[in-house]
């Protein structure tokens, strides 16, 4: 992966989701640093989700958050303190 892009944080919404996760895993593997949100609903089975979220808090550049991202306080406050790489 580019060095460029390593030396950002990404923020990935629905971390403990299928397409989140697996993206999510795919860019801490590649070295990047991750901020995870997800609301962590019961959609589907909680048990997978907190599995997955399991799997991500092994990396050291994973950070996890527990929310909505309609709460605009927590996505400011997430923006603020991580800079995320914005596109």
């Amino acid at each position: 992966m580019n060095t460029k892009l390593n030396d950002c944080t990404y923020l990935v919404t629905g971390s403990a989701g299928f397409i989140g996760f697996y993206l999510t895993k795919r860019l801490l593997q590649n070295g990047v640093r991750v901020i995870g949100i997800d609301n962590v609903n019961d959609y589907y089975d909680l048990n997978l989700k907190k599995s997955r979220l399991e799997l991500l808090m092994q990396y050291d550049g994973f950070k996890f958050i527990e929310g909505d991202i309609s709460d605009k306080n927590m996505i400011m406050k997430t923006f603020e303190k991580y800079r995320p790489k914005l596109w």
